[in-house]
């Protein structure tokens, strides 16, 4: 379970380590708050894209 953790997180830990120290103690948790918005942006992009661009669709 530490894995999978880890691995959603590597994205998120690589930008947070632009600002933040390592070795701070909030550091896992703005990587989290960066995780939070990827995850609320890719949520957005789910729901709004479909509207946005019609995707073709095979006539019968």
């Amino acid at each position: 379970m530490v894995w999978v953790a880890r691995f959603l997180l590597l994205i998120p830990s690589l930008i947070a380590g632009w600002f933040v120290s390592t070795e701070d103690p909030r550091y896992w948790v703005i990587a989290l708050a960066i995780g939070l918005t990827f995850l609320a942006l890719g949520i957005v992009a789910a729901i709004y894209l479909p509207a946005l661009h019609p995707w073709p669709r095979k006539k019968r």
